[in-house]
């Protein structure tokens, strides 16, 4: 367990409460970011030889992809227990328990750098962003996906529904949507150190066939931990459920409508 001297976005926090339900997320969850991790292998061409580091690589998903387009991988998340997963789904690559905004790598050592949805949880995005950069080849593609335009996003009602149950937070803090406004990222990587050399939206939707599906998969979230432990795990289910309600389908499931944010960059 953190101790309360901790700051809200520090590795040990994220670690612990996305630590505390990797499986749940690995087995319901993850995979409905599969188009954000073809995006960046398709985009920086990723193949044999290439040396990849995906930051906040949480249970493995797109270090799987990576491995299979051939390249060499290594990935580091705060929290042990997607460590745990993610080196028995990938056994060919290197996993490393560690804070994004302080990378255990020698300066230069990758032809690209990635983080899926991770740098909005750190305390200092701009630390963490600048750490991407020190790790990076001259040369390489440093991708970076967040959530997309919160009117394109329907998530964003249940990611609402989720902070509504936890005490005030300070606004600009750590969380999904901390990168989202237009021009956040661009400005926090232009301070990096980076260029932009490719932005884009990628449109996917998260499907869920069934309400304890989809209140499982929500409730791996660190958000949706944290909020359990002050709220209570019935008040949780429920302020999902409510929040799910609108995109139920005739047939019984969910479908959301969800927009993510590419950018790459070099250094």
């Amino acid at each position: 367990m953190t101790t309360g001297d901790e700051p809200p976005g520090s590795g040990a926090i994220n670690g612990e409460l996305w630590g505390a339900r990797a499986r749940d997320w690995a087995e319901f969850q993850e995979g409905r970011r599969r188009l954000d991790f073809e995006r960046c292998i398709r985009s920086t061409g990723m193949g044999h030889g290439t040396r990849v580091l995906d930051v906040g690589c949480g249970a493995g998903g797109f270090c799987r992809q990576a491995v299979d387009a051939g390249a060499s991988v290594t990935g580091l998340d705060a929290a042990a227990g997607m460590i745990e997963v993610a080196r028995e789904r990938v056994p060919n690559a290197r996993f490393d328990v560690g804070d994004i905004q302080s990378l255990p790598y020698e300066d230069r050592s990758f032809d690209v750098v990635a983080g899926f949805h991770s740098f909005p949880f750190a305390a200092q995005p701009l630390q963490a962003l600048r750490e991407a950069h020190r790790v990076a080849k001259p040369g390489a593609t440093v991708c970076i996906v967040v959530f997309g335009r919160e009117d394109h996003n329907e998530l964003v009602p249940i990611l609402h529904a989720i902070r509504s149950l936890l005490p005030a937070m300070a606004p600009g803090g750590p969380g999904p949507l901390a990168l989202s406004a237009p021009g956040t990222l661009e400005g926090l990587i232009a301070r990096a150190g980076l260029t932009v050399t490719e932005r884009g939206q990628v449109e996917t939707a998260y499907e869920y066939p069934d309400q304890q599906t989809a209140l499982r998969a929500i409730g791996s979230a660190g958000l949706a931990v944290l909020a359990e432990r002050t709220a209570g795990r019935q008040a949780v289910m429920s302020a999902v459920a409510g929040a799910l309600a609108p995109y139920r389908t005739s047939g019984g499931g969910y479908r959301l409508a969800v927009e993510s944010s590419y950018v790459a960059a070099t250094p």
